[in-house]
């Protein structure tokens, strides 16, 4: 599915970047997920890049939400044994989203986003789980930078949960949630926004949920 120069691309920016292992696990609904051949054809492509790399697909099941926190089909997690953490993408993640996921592998390799040191500890110390959503459309330049700083926070700390969903795949989802414009971010239910926020604004709604 990559072309033969964009691999030789993603190769060394993985040889030179990937310190720890990660595993891109990829979950869907069988022979009728209109895109997990694709999707499978995708990831297993992204692993043979690197030894760093390893590569699973599993069916949907309810293993998958009480271990990875994933909800809907198909999704790929982006995990690190290590630190326990992860990254979520429900759809395959093309267009302006592929930056994202191949920064989302570097960071959960390296166990540490590039975020401020103040920023970090403070992620790092929330202790109650949060799930947060961020919907998001293919063709939406301002979308990567919500979805990266979601992820970001769930790569930090494994109390949280991040996942990307592509409101066009997930029609149910995006009716549930009265997506009209993308970006939107919910967080655990209870706090909603659309637009993009910087990382700072996002842990500013995060902790509302103390109070």
């Amino acid at each position: 599915m990559l072309d033969e120069k964009l691999k030789e691309q993603i190769k060394k920016k993985f040889s030179s970047e990937l310190k720890g292992n990660v595993k891109l696990l990829l979950f869907g609904e069988g022979d009728d997920c209109t895109y997990c051949r694709e999707y499978r054809e995708l990831v297993e492509e992204l692993a043979s890049l690197s030894d760093k790399l390893s590569f699973e697909s599993f069916p949907f099941s309810a293993n998958a939400h009480e271990q990875y926190g994933v909800d809907t089909a198909p999704s790929l997690v982006i995990y690190s044994e290590e630190h326990k953490t992860s990254a979520i993408f429900c759809g395959p993640p093309g267009s302006h989203f592929f930056v994202v996921l191949l920064e989302d592998i570097v960071d959960a390799s390296l166990g540490s986003p590039n975020l401020p040191k103040d920023l970090l500890e403070k992620v790092k110390s929330i202790d109650f789980p949060v799930k947060i959503i961020v919907f998001g459309s293919q063709s939406c330049p301002y979308c990567p930078p919500a979805v990266k700083a979601a992820h970001d926070f769930s790569l930090i700390n494994p109390s949280i949960k991040a996942q990307m969903v592509d409101g066009s795949l997930f029609p149910a989802l995006r009716q549930k949630y009265r997506v009209m414009g993308v970006p939107k971010t919910i967080i655990n239910d209870r706090i909603e926004f659309t637009g993009a926020r910087p990382p700072s604004e996002l842990l500013e709604q995060i902790l509302r949920l103390k109070h």
